[in-house]
């Protein structure tokens, strides 16, 4: 399926409404409406629209038809000026949709597919039927949305509406269990990609990569402590980041702290990690007392369905130049879809 096709679902497209498309065709029938319709109003559009230097309905409209070799379209008296105006439309629309589903097959990559439900032998109604039935059916969707008499709360910890984001990001069930794992995946990644930054010898392959509690470089006295408490002189509650990068020679230390929230809460988690960070402030002036390095917090925020605040690309820069943003979005939204299967299945 080509992620730009607008085509319905039962064409093997995403069935989303194309902008363009709708804007043009609106265009189109806005312009036959005001030329043919009688009256007051529909005459001073027309005249306001003359005395217009750009975006003349008239012009934009011509230029659009000519896009797709639009033919003639006999005014039928019969009808209204509006009835006509939608039939205009409609197949101006029909030639649209027929351009773009050439525009698909010429695909070298995107095109193969649709190439595929042309051959006789394919059932193209079978074939893209999922396409119409892909909505998570949790046990909201059964009630609010099938009308069913079913049960709305979470199977599994019975106090919230069981939807795909409670699911996800809000059961406290799951939160002990699943939801650390995918955090640990996604900062395993990030730790992976830390210690190829700096020459240590690990895996190929960062999903087979185990993070050793300390990991210590002697060529360039890097040392990586992976969730492991800071010992200070003073107690404080906020000594356990996620990451922690020591640089003895350039005296510096990062302190890396992940989290897998709620897509709609990334904002508000960010809001907690700056606030951490304050906490954070105080294992900062330990460090800086102890190891006499300057050190910093790096909070990385990427929702359970992969939504990524403004400034965490850079974040992640400031962790690895070699972490890439989609592959850390990729593993977050493969963490929560294996605990959909897991919940679905119960």
């Amino acid at each position: 399926m080509w992620k730009g096709c607008t085509s319905q679902r039962k064409d093997g497209g995403r069935g989303l409404i194309d902008v363009e498309t709708a804007f043009k065709t609106a265009t189109i029938g806005l312009d036959h409406y005001l030329k043919h319709k009688e009256g007051k109003y529909p005459k001073q559009v027309l005249e306001h629209e003359r005395s217009k230097a750009k975006n003349l309905i008239s012009k934009n409209a011509t230029k659009f038809k000519r896009e797709v070799t639009m033919p003639e379209i006999e005014y039928r008296e019969d009808k209204s000026a509006s009835e006509n105006a939608k039939a205009m439309k409609h197949v101006f629309k029909s030639r649209m949709k027929s351009t773009k589903e050439e525009k698909w097959k010429n695909k070298a990559l995107h095109g193969q597919y649709p190439k595929i439900l042309e051959k006789p032998h394919v059932d193209t109604v079978t074939t893209n039927k999922w396409l119409s039935n892909q909505v998570i059916n949790t046990r909201n969707y059964q009630k609010v949305i099938c009308g069913k008499q079913v049960e709305s709360k979470c199977r599994l910890c019975s106090q919230h509406e069981e939807t795909v984001e409670h699911i996800v990001s809000g059961c406290e069930v799951l939160a002990k269990t699943e939801y650390i794992s995918r955090h640990n995946n996604a900062a395993a990644y990030l730790h992976w990609s830390i210690c190829k930054d700096h020459d240590i010898e690990i895996t190929d392959k960062w999903y087979e990569h185990e993070p050793e509690t300390v990991i210590h470089n002697k060529d360039n006295n890097i040392t990586i402590m992976w969730d492991m408490p800071v010992n200070t002189d003073r107690t404080i509650t906020a000594n356990r980041p996620d990451i922690i990068v020591k640089d003895s020679v350039n005296s510096t230390c990062k302190l890396i702290d992940m989290t897998v929230p709620s897509d709609r809460n990334t904002a508000l988690k960010e809001t907690e990690k700056k606030c951490k960070m304050m906490i954070y402030k105080y294992l900062e002036l330990e460090i800086q007392r102890m190891w006499h390095m300057k050190t910093v917090v790096i909070p990385v925020v990427v929702g359970a369905l992969g939504t990524v605040k403004k400034g965490m690309v850079e974040n992640i820069k400031k962790v690895s130049e070699r972490a890439n943003m989609t592959e850390i979005q990729k593993i977050c939204m493969l963490g929560s879809a294996r605990i959909l299967r897991k919940v679905l299945s119960v």
